[in-house]
């Protein structure tokens, strides 16, 4: 499930912004970017599911864990403004994977979430 999750937020973040598919490799081949598209499409659902597990009284390790996958973009060159469409392709995907289950609530939770983890990220890249 997550690699598939992961690849339905990613062709649409290709679709938001083309750009993007160079951070994976696609300008070296089209088999280099699915490779490395593959591979990121299980990191960002596992991301979520990690976040998720370590919710509690320990914030700052999920904070030092975001402050790591920031260092990591950075290393890769991925641009800070990428991430608002990575967070329309994330709500993409729950719409695609839930349907109509999936209320204006939930949806709203789910924005703020992606902006908490993502401005961390975004630090991190900053710095």
């Amino acid at each position: 499930f997550d690699s598939e999750f992961g690849m339905v937020a990613l062709e649409r973040m290709f679709e938001l912004q083309p750009r993007a598919k160079k951070v994976f490799g696609y300008d070296k081949g089209e088999e280099i970017g699915k490779a490395s598209a593959n591979i990121h499409a299980s990191a960002f659902a596992g991301l979520f599911d990690s976040v998720f597990q370590m919710l509690g009284p320990d914030v700052e390790f999920i904070e030092e864990i975001l402050e790591q996958v920031g260092r990591q973009h950075k290393r890769m060159g991925v641009n800070p403004s990428f991430f608002p469409f990575m967070g329309q392709a994330l709500i993409h995907a729950l719409e695609k994977f839930l349907g109509k289950t999936l209320t204006d609530i939930q949806r709203d939770a789910w924005e703020k979430v992606y902006e908490a983890i993502s401005d961390e990220i975004v630090k991190s890249i900053l710095a």
